[in-house]
């Protein structure tokens, strides 16, 4: 049957609106991206904040016949979050709701909930969720739940099957059923009750079965995600209880996961940690049985190859460099509630592995600083050896479970597969206390003997496996795509027709997520594999791991850097494969949303774990676009930016006049048919600042310190907002600041002229950019007397991208300055009311966070940190003429701050003014709010 798309997408279109659903080819190209190394892309992406919206769509999609895949955050590593037809995202605002219990042994979380988000919310209880997968910082519930993802601690114990209390769900003929609700459940067994009675008697016949029950439950005593969790069927009678637990790991083919909830567990208050290094693999791997118990709470294990790939990199140990040849390490955690049980589990784990000889003295610490560097040598494992990769390479990361007896012989059948398929980067290391192990490669996809040979690996990786251990082929990771041709073969074929009949039952068309966990296609794990073309320094790293989406301020507006990268690269293919034409109308469709739309911010550098800078990349794509003219006005602006500077001011002055005595349709009106003569004219915001000013300092006091400050271009061109209670500029209360703490103030004379550059790189006019940034650092050179006079700028940003141009001298920011010589030395009148904080991209840049948050908290009551709100979009100038960016950045800020605070401060103003204006309330300096409370 053939489908029609287009009638497909008139009618999600007519029902959800042109918001929630796409069909562009860019955009779906763009969309489909997830973390592992396939790639599909849907007929139509559908963007869903709400169950309605889930209900809709799976009704259209069964009219019409159309397979539907979900997605969560796309961390996923194993292909099950990608699919033809219709793709259904988990959309950026809904399915967010978070609720603990009253005795807090419970927790309810929406689809969409952040893992670490959940754990934030227990941690005051000392509490978290069970499962502690790595990508817990971006991974979504829905997701956890799917893939029943595991990590370090939670082992078989406390992962999301034996977690689980309650979930609610939509089934795939867009039925609800809660689970933990009894009137739900009674209406489910009206309406369904030959599915219950299905699943009822599915669960008999296994358990009838001893030779079947006995295996499924050997099989699930290690990690085990490879296919259905039908460890269900004989663990559970209860029909509700067997959809509970079905649908962990079930990898979205069963039904839509609307909200969970979890048992909590205990997060431990003390802990202490021990690098153990031994000979050998088989002596660290020996070492795991004995100390398998309450005394352990984590064990990990690295080969040689692990060891020897992070050695010498940046905070990792010297004496790594010491080892000898072949050793391992295993990293030991203990966790307790209390200082006396800490050291009884550490002395037992040194007691029960004492008889093993290792290569140096085992030795507890309970210093974060410490075991600090050791988690981070772990968790390092995976960012360096994906960025140090070669050019135009992947990076796989697959998990097996085996049990514990057989890790060291099992690592070294895997280590002779690496070398026997030619992958010599390949490393092991792993979750030792659950046999679990993760095997990283970085193949090459280019052409069809890299995938044969890839093809020829996995086959030997599943007969070791399966054949000679009888292990786990995904353990963790979920079966996707990249194991589903392995299923039978591990499983046995009544297990894997027991498989069969559980999606027969909860999707008997076929429609939710076909081909992931069970395909009958023993070749579908080497098929629809993405490439990985060059595309520049700053990005070829990318794994396309997501972990940069939660961060983006653009991520709900269009793309995240993610998808601008995997965009980019699929330009890249079609020039290398000759089609130019094909590649110049991709680049042109998606110009918009990679180039124009990005807000260079940054904030996915710190997030990504190989250090990629899309922000440093847009900004060199945006240079050709300059077109002649535009380089002429910004060489005028660069060389006469005094003029300029003034000029700007003073035209926010008359604005203001002008909106008073027209008011907002006529002044909107105004400057939008301004736009239409040149692109140079904002869009019109009724909270515009009036001009600024560069206020003078008063007659210097003999014998006191002198300083030099250096406002701003956004301080000295942007006054106070009509929001504002307080209607001096930023330099003047910075003066009046300064002066209160006992500094003589200088301020540069050409202040006006002088400029760090940022607005010209913005625009990728790298030339003047520079010239403006290093005239800067020289006027401050001689105006501090080449540094005895301590620099201070007013502008986080600013300081920022002027510290890029290495000064001789030292330059400070004023939020540094405010936090570390003024207000140790400054008595503070706190505020009785409360206010709200920004931590943005530039101050997160510079690690400002914990200053401002200092400095807020001597100053206020209490202080508000808006739960989500990262960059807030304004991009320098660019909310002036890209306001949709500043928009969708804080689109759910107004709602997340209380009615009674009417005050938040940061410490750049720009972001302020956009701060402002969807706020509702007044953003400000710091030193407004230091300087009121020192009066």
């Amino acid at each position: 049957m053939t489908i029609n798309y287009k009638e497909v997408m008139d009618t999600l279109t007519s029902q959800l609106g042109k918001h929630a659903v796409s069909n562009d080819p860019v955009r779906r190209f763009a969309w489909s991206t997830d973390a592992s190394y396939f790639r599909i892309v849907p007929e139509i992406v559908v963007h869903a904040d709400t169950p309605e919206q889930v209900k809709i769509t799976l009704n259209i999609a069964r009219i019409h016949n159309v397979p539907v895949t979900f997605r969560a955050a796309g961390t996923s590593l194993s292909g099950q979050a990608i699919g033809e037809g219709i793709l259904l995202i988990l959309g950026h605002d809904g399915f967010r709701n978070i609720d603990i219990s009253d005795d807090k042994s419970s927790i309810t979380l929406g689809a969409a909930v952040i893992g670490s988000d959940a754990n934030m919310a227990l941690k005051a209880f000392n509490k978290k969720i069970g499962p502690d997968p790595a990508t817990l910082a971006s991974a979504q519930i829905a997701g956890i739940v799917a893939n029943n993802a595991s990590g370090m601690c939670c082992g078989t114990a406390e992962n999301s099957y034996q977690t689980i209390k309650s979930a609610k769900l939509i089934f795939a003929d867009g039925t609800e059923l809660d689970t933990g609700c009894p009137e739900s459940k009674a209406a489910f067994s009206k309406s369904h009750s030959m599915l219950l009675t299905a699943l009822t008697d599915l669960s008999q016949l296994t358990q009838n079965n001893p030779t079947l029950s006995t295996r499924i439950r050997k099989k699930f005593s290690i990690k085990n995600t490879t296919g259905y969790s039908i460890n269900a069927l004989v663990d559970f009678s209860d029909p509700f209880d067997l959809i509970n637990h079905l649908i962990v790991g079930s990898e979205g083919t069963l039904a839509f996961v609307n909200e969970v909830t979890y048992h909590t567990v205990e997060e431990a208050k003390f802990k202490a940690s021990a690098m153990v290094v031994f000979f050998n693999m088989e002596d660290a791997a020996s070492a795991i049985p004995p100390i398998i118990g309450d005394s352990v709470a984590a064990a990990e294990l690295l080969d040689w190859a692990s060891i020897k790939s992070v050695t010498g990199k940046t905070g990792m140990p010297d004496w790594l460099s010491d080892l000898p040849e072949g050793s391992a390490i295993l990293l030991i955690e203990s966790r307790a509630n209390d200082p006396e049980t800490l050291v009884q589990y550490t002395q037992d784990v040194i007691k029960k592995i004492a008889h093993i000889d290792t290569e140096r003295p085992t030795e507890f610490t309970n210093d974060p600083a410490i075991y600090g560097k050791y988690w981070a040598m772990r968790s390092g494992l995976f960012p360096i050896i994906g960025g140090a990769r070669p050019k135009g390479t992947s990076v796989i990361i697959e998990d097996v479970a085996f049990e514990v007896k057989h890790l060291a012989s099992a690592a070294a059948d895997l280590t002779a597969l690496f070398h026997k398929h030619n992958y010599p980067e390949g490393v092991i290391y792993g979750h030792a206390l659950a046999g679990n192990f993760h095997f990283m490669i970085t193949p090459t996809f280019a052409s069809q003997d890299d995938i044969n040979r890839f093809q020829y690996f996995m086959q030997d990786v599943a007969e070791m496996v399966v054949n000679k251990y009888d292990g786990s082929m995904k353990a963790e990771h979920g079966t996707g795509r990249a194991v589903a041709p392995f299923v039978e073969m591990e499983w046995g074929s009544d297990a894997y027709t027991l498989m069969k009949q559980i999606k027969q039952i909860f999707d008997p068309s076929k429609l939710l997520n076909p081909g992931v966990l069970l395909n009958d296609d023993k070749l579908v794990h080497v098929k629809n594999i993405k490439p990985c073309p060059v595309v520049d320094d700053f990005v070829d790293k990318c794994i396309e791991c997501g972990f940069c989406e939660k961060t983006c301020p653009t991520t709900a507006l269009n793309f995240s850097p993610r998808q601008r990268i995997a965009v980019l690269r699929e330009i890249e293919r079609l020039e290398q494969s000759g089609d130019k034409k094909a590649a110049a109308e991709m680049r042109a469709s998606a110009k918009y949303d990679v180039v124009d739309t990005c807000a260079a911010c940054q904030l996915c550098t710190i997030a990504c774990p190989v250090d990629n800078s899309m922000g440093n990349l847009v900004r060199k794509l945006r240079t050709p676009y300059i077109t002649t003219t535009e380089q002429k006005v910004l060489d005028f602006q660069a060389n006469h930016f005094g003029a300029v500077n003034q000029v700007i001011s003073t035209g926010f002055d008359i604005l203001g006049i002008l909106h008073k005595v027209t008011g907002d349709s006529i002044t909107g009106s105004l400057m939008k048919a301004g736009r239409l003569i040149t692109k140079e004219v904002p869009y019109w915001n009724p909270d515009f600042p009036k001009g600024g000013k560069v206020a003078k300092p008063s007659k210097h006091i003999p014998g006191q310190p002198s300083v030099l400050y250096f406002p701003a271009c956004g301080g000295r061109t942007f006054g106070p907002t009509p929001k504002d209670p307080d209607n001096r500029t930023l330099p003047e209360v910075v003066i009046t600041l300064l002066e209160r703490a006992g500094y003589n103030v200088i301020v540069p004379d050409n202040t006006r002229h002088l400029c760090c550059g940022q607005m010209w790189e913005s625009k990728g006019d790298f030339k003047n950019a520079d010239a403006k940034r290093d005239e800067l650092i020289e006027a401050l050179s001689k105006h501090s007397d080449n540094g005895k006079v301590p620099v201070i700028l007013d502008g986080t940003s600013c300081t920022y991208r002027t510290l890029t141009g290495n000064p001789k001298v030292q330059i400070t920011d004023l939020v540094e300055f405010m936090h570390d010589k003024m207000l140790p030395n400054m008595a503070i009148t706190k505020k009785t009311s409360n206010i709200t904080l920004h931590q943005g991209c530039s101050a997160r840049k510079m690690k400002l966070e914990s200053h401002q948050q200092a400095i807020a908290d001597a100053c206020a009551q209490n202080v508000l940190l808006p739960a989500g709100i990262t960059c807030c979009g304004y991009a320098g100038e660019k909310g002036l003429y890209k306001p949709e960016i500043n928009a969708s950045a804080l689109r759910n800020i107004k709602k997340l701050i209380p009615a009674e605070i009417k005050e938040g401060y940061y410490s750049n103003r720009m972001c302020e003014v956009g701060l402002t204006q969807h706020s509702g309330i007044s953003y400000r300096h710091l030193a407004y709010l230091l300087e009121e409370c020192t009066r």
